[in-house]
């Protein structure tokens, strides 16, 4: 009996240390299918093989850590705030100098990375972020605060390279799946960091540190860990399936004309394929390399304008005007949904602090016995939030649920459109991206008119949940506003999301004194407001009508 229980375990060990074995070679040794570019044309999560997989894990783990230092010095407000002697204003000041520097960055980048690939860009902003990172123990003063700030938000910014990497590396078909992971596990660090930033301050004050010095200590180990990421993606990762990126293989131009069409063409028809009023440079012929021109009939440009129009009802007189609008509403919606996502980054765990008080506490007072006359009065007290229920760290784990839904959110977000755009066709994306808003809007009305912190926690889940839906709704639009100018599209919605998160942050401002939870409500009626904006976005030529019209018209067979 003792041989056989011990021939058992034996081969319960070796069973186990074959799983293992077959663990470890699928992570390392992952083969990925390949289209005529190189790039992975399936997606296998659990591999680290160069170079697909190897730059997306790559990719979304240094836009986490850069998410993490961007917001590292929030949760330690509070104590920064008692050692600097600044008011609410100071800080909801320092918030906005955060966002504002990722506006500036995010336009800069995106040329950058065409000119020197991702992982080169990726590493200089993760570098360039780190520096005034570990040097926030010299502020001195509110102005010193915000010029910090001002210059860790160039971290914002790693959004674009990362983006930018993982559509190098991933053909057309996958792409947009492989796009939301990496954004929504990167924005996972504005979540991450109201974990960890409290955690390297109490371990700092374990190790006999006081509080003032603890902080600054603290901010120093996400700063490091930025270089050591920053220097490392240069030697172990590729910017492109050739390798390094001057290395890249562009897609040829396939051109079917037949000899009917070639006559045509010789007598003056002009080539539907390319646009002969733009100037010829070098950027107009990589867009035209994006794209495989197939030309099958040749008509007057006038007359296939016209019946274009005819076909979609005549809401927009040219492709141009359509694309214009349907750019300018997604930008503004992109900051109801990213911009209010990074503006609550930035005022959540102190919005706790606030909110939440003790019943019958005086703020910046507490009860003194004079033995003298047997009396009682009020003295001033140090601590700013001493009638908070809440402290520094409680604050700021609470607060850091808000950016941990992005482990899933922002890809529901993603499932919900693909599933809509297949029932409803494209418009079906539409009438996602709109229910996501309104339920995004009524979540934030809701949780203004909270009294309670576990109400609170609960309904703060759900809104969090409905703003990274939001945003994976968004995105999966883009790519059909403008099929050669995805880039340009995606640039100019991205920046909008940090122009949002600007103007909320300056309303935080006027809100922050007074009413604090009425900031909530606003962005709620505002955000609920611009919903109605999704009924005059037209994409090919569809509006979210036409799925309304399907609904009742499938809705008519399965009662037939």
């Amino acid at each position: 009996m003792r041989h056989a229980q011990y021939a058992c375990q034996i081969t319960l060990s070796s069973l186990k240390m074959s799983q293992c074995i077959k663990i470890l070679q699928k992570i390392h040794s992952k083969e990925i299918h390949i289209d005529a570019l190189g790039k992975a044309k399936q997606f296998a999560l659990f591999s680290i093989t160069r170079p697909h997989m190897r730059s997306f894990h790559s990719s979304w783990f240094c836009f986490f850590m850069a998410f993490t230092s961007w917001f590292g010095i929030q949760p330690l407000l509070p104590t920064i705030r008692k050692e600097l002697g600044l008011s609410k204003l100071d800080l909801a000041n320092s918030g906005i100098a955060s966002v504002a520097a990722t506006i500036a960055v995010r336009v800069i980048i995106g040329p950058l990375c065409d000119r020197f690939g991702p992982r080169r860009t990726m590493a200089g902003l993760l570098m360039a972020g780190a520096v005034p990172m570990a040097l926030s123990g010299l502020i001195k003063d509110g102005t010193g605060l915000i010029v910090l700030r001002l210059f860790i938000g160039v971290l914002g910014g790693t959004f674009v390279p990362c983006q930018f990497w993982t559509s190098a590396m991933f053909s057309p078909k996958i792409v947009g799946t492989a796009n939301a992971l990496v954004g929504g596990w990167g924005n996972l660090g504005g979540g991450f960091t109201f974990i960890l930033m409290p955690g390297l301050f109490q371990l700092m004050k374990a190790l006999g540190t006081d509080a003032f010095l603890a902080w600054k200590l603290a901010v120093v180990v996400p700063a490091v860990i930025c270089v050591i990421l920053g220097v490392s993606i240069i030697f172990t990762t590729d910017d492109c399936p050739q390798g390094h990126w001057s290395s890249r293989k562009l897609p040829e131009i396939t051109i079917k004309i037949s000899k009917d069409e070639i006559v045509q063409n010789e007598k003056g028809v002009p080539n539907l394929g390319f646009q002969p009023d733009l100037p010829f440079n070098e950027k107009q012929n990589e867009a035209i390399k994006e794209t495989k021109v197939e030309v099958t009939k040749t008509k007057d440009l006038s007359e296939k304008k016209a019946e274009d129009s005819k076909e979609k009802g005549g809401k927009c007189t040219s492709d141009g005007c359509c694309t214009v609008v349907t750019v300018v509403i997604l930008t503004m919606q992109y900051g109801m949904c990213f911009g209010v996502e990074i503006a609550v980054n930035t005022v959540m765990n102190l919005y706790l602090l606030y909110r939440f008080k003790k019943a019958d506490c005086v703020q910046g007072n507490v009860p003194f016995f004079n033995s003298l006359n047997m009396t009682t009065a009020m003295v001033p007290e140090e601590n700013e939030n001493e009638c908070s229920i809440l402290n520094q760290d409680t604050a700021s784990l609470i607060a850091s649920l808000f950016g941990l839904m992005n482990l899933f959110a922002r890809a529901l977000g993603g499932m919900y459109s693909d599933v809509l755009r297949k029932y409803l066709s494209l418009s079906g994306r539409l009438i996602a991206h709109f229910t996501c808003l309104v339920a995004e809007g009524i979540m934030l009305v809701i949780f203004s008119q909270i009294n309670s912190i576990p109400s609170a926690i609960g309904v703060m889940v759900l809104f969090s949940t409905c703003v990274q839906m939001t945003e994976g709704t968004t995105y999966a639009i883009v790519p059909y506003v403008s099929t050669k100018r995805i880039g340009i599209v995606a640039g100019l919605v991205g920046a909008g999301g940090n122009a949002g998160a600007m103007i909320w942050n300056t309303i935080w401002r006027q809100y922050v004194e007074t009413d604090p939870s009425g900031w909530f409500w606003l962005l709620g009626i505002i955000v609920l407001c611009g919903s109605i904006l999704t009924f005059f976005i037209q994409i090919s030529g569809e509006s979210i009508w036409h799925g309304c019209l399907r609904c009742k018209s499938n809705k008519d067979k399965y009662e037939m």
